[in-house]
C-alpha cells in the first residue's frame, strides 16, 4: 500500500501538470489571434548565424 502512495502520488501530480499545461496552450492559441496586429518580426542578427 505504502509503495502504491509513494509511486502514485507523484506520478498523479505529474499528470495534473502536463494536462494543466495543455489546458493553458489551448486557451492561447484561442487569445493569439486577438493580437495578430501586435506582433512585429523580430529581425535576424548576421553575427548569431556566423558562430
Amino acid at each position: 500500500m505504502s509503495l502504491w502512495l509513494i509511486i502514485g502520488i507523484p506520478l498523479l501530480f505529474l499528470l495534473g501538470l502536463f494536462l494543466n499545461a495543455i489546458k493553458d496552450m489551448k486557451r492561447l492559441e484561442k487569445q493569439l489571434p486577438k493580437y495578430k496586429d501586435k506582433i512585429r518580426e523580430v529581425p535576424k542578427d548576421d553575427e548569431e548565424e556566423d558562430k
